[in-house]
């Protein structure tokens, strides 16, 4: 009887923390959610993908932060808390998404924001400060992507090097076996049935690209894994490809005319390639660029350490220099 009142007692706490850092807004019509955490100037948190889960490792992050800023996680659309929207090409845009964050911006009164994008979420970092520089005293880019079209099929190359020959066969008899739903389709059903044939086979498909953005492959977590893939919603992911090479979406230019301070943070072995973080330090005239040796894409996974001393290095500096 204990146990089950400590196990109420603990979910009663863990609810109630929930409800105080879990917040809403609107935006286009529909309700989105942020976590805040500490207090100080506004640090937005970007997750990747789009479609992943802000899950620990970004509250990790705010945590490690909320010292010196309020530390914001956007729960961006079509993931996380935000997720249960329609997922389509009048939804999911470049553009809409950044539209969120402004209008995020405005419901908390920041005049100025700080952004920390990681992957995917440092490109959308990167087009908030192109579209509302006015706004932004400062941008961290952790492993982004590029601001341009030219070395978006980069990443894909990259991850095809680094495959084996038995890894490519494995990549085409697992989508035959699932290739006939859509991303909609296979993400109802991995929550809906998680031991369909389709829904393992498309696991273990993701698998086998989750691993090209290791420098070591024996850093991927089964258990890790496992949560990676119910709670990430693949859908987004295929539309921003389109939106990008179709429309040769490339912001080069405008982020050459600001003087944004801007850290970039990338691993050594990053699949996205080291001409997309020299594309990023081209393009900021005020950066501060750091690399971590063998480490891949998933850097406070396989580098935690190194990656929080550069981090909190910077963010000390910057402070010591506003006082």
């Amino acid at each position: 009887m204990r146990y089950i009142v400590q196990v109420i007692v603990l979910f009663v706490t863990i609810s109630f923390c929930l409800g105080q850092t879990l917040h809403s807004y609107t935006s286009d019509g529909y309700t989105l959610y942020y976590e805040q955490y500490g207090s100080g100037p506004a640090l937005y948190i970007l997750s990747g993908g789009p479609g992943e889960y802000p899950d620990q490792s970004y509250r990790q992050l705010a945590d490690s932060l909320k010292n010196w800023y309020t530390c914001i996680i956007v729960h961006q659309r079509g993931s996380g808390k935000s997720r249960n929207i329609p997922i389509n090409e009048n939804t999911i845009s470049i553009a809409r998404y950044t539209d969120d964050l402004e209008r995020l911006r405005q419901h908390r009164g920041d005049k100025q924001i700080t952004l920390l994008g990681v992957s995917w979420g440092g490109l959308l970092a990167m087009n908030y400060t192109a579209t509302y520089s006015k706004f932004v005293s400062q941008i961290i880019l952790v492993c982004s992507a590029p601001p341009s079209y030219k070395l978006w099929n980069f990443l894909y190359d990259n991850q095809f090097a680094r495959r084996s020959l038995a890894e490519v066969d494995s990549l085409n008899r697992l989508q035959q076996i699932f290739s006939a739903k859509t991303e909609g389709e296979l993400d109802s059903l991995k929550r809906a049935d998680p031991l369909n044939k389709e829904v393992v086979a498309y696991k273990e498909f993701i698998l086998i690209h989750v691993r090209a953005m290791y420098y070591d492959r024996r850093k991927v977590s089964r258990a890790m894994y496992e949560q990676l893939f119910y709670e990430f919603n693949f859908q987004p992911i295929p539309i921003i490809d389109k939106e990008v090479l179709e429309t040769k979406f490339d912001i080069t230019d405008k982020l050459k005319k600001l003087k944004t301070p801007a850290l970039i943070i990338y691993g050594r072995q990053d699949d996205q390639g080291e001409s997309t973080f020299y594309m990023q330090k081209e393009c900021f005239r005020n950066h501060e660029m750091h690399v971590v040796e063998q480490c891949g894409h998933e850097i406070m996974e396989e580098q935690p350490g190194e990656f929080y001393r550069i981090l909190l290095g910077y963010v000390r500096r910057m402070k010591s220099n506003r006082n």
